[in-house]
């Protein structure tokens, strides 16, 4: 497998290490924005899933569109909706609600073999092109450090042109590994 360097875009920052600057001129994201579309989100983060939390992104996975799955995830069924879910549970978990309802979840795990944490990041159809991922993964890279993780990795398919985007803005740089993917790191 041959991987191919790829550069992030520049970000204004001439720093290694880019941490995103939080998307409002305070010290950290906000836990409730109104999105692109004018809808009022509301953040949560937690390190494991409460049952009601667990549920309800459940009944997200369901109604996810089979045609914004990548790599096979998230799982079709619930039955593996919730194994799948079970395997991600002690994570650490950004949960997007709006008006009650589970829109956008990110989960950083501890990656295989590495010093750092794998993100998985999805958003309701819906929910997309609102900004929604975006003031997800701040979040998410904003509490990272204080739980000690160091580096962020995801894998993303390079025909994912707003993934790519987002990720590169934020200071994700990437290496081709195969098959259309690439595999991104944030160093914090």
């Amino acid at each position: 497998m041959v991987k191919t360097k790829l550069s992030a875009p520049e970000c204004g920052r001439s720093d290694e290490h880019y941490v995103p600057e939080p998307s409002r001129a305070s010290d950290r994201p906000p836990k409730s924005f109104l999105d692109a579309r004018g809808r009022y989100i509301q953040l949560s983060i937690g390190h494991g899933l409460s049952d009601e939390t667990y549920g309800a992104l459940v009944e997200m996975y369901d109604a996810f569109d089979p045609t914004d799955r990548a790599h096979g995830l998230p799982p079709l069924g619930s039955d593996n909706v919730r194994s799948w879910l079970d395997n991600l549970r002690e994570g650490l978990h950004v949960v997007a609600r709006h008006d009650g309802r589970v829109v956008g979840h990110a989960v950083l795990v501890e990656a295989r073999d590495e010093d750092a944490h794998e993100l998985a990041i999805f958003v309701l159809d819906s929910f997309q092109h609102a900004r929604l991922g975006t003031r997800m993964l701040e979040r998410c890279c904003w509490v990272a450090g204080g739980y000690g993780i160091s580096a962020i990795t995801l894998y993303v398919e390079s025909r994912n042109r707003p993934a790519l985007n987002l990720y590169r803005s934020m200071g994700f740089e990437g290496e081709y590994v195969g098959h259309g993917e690439l595999e991104m790191r944030l160093e914090l």
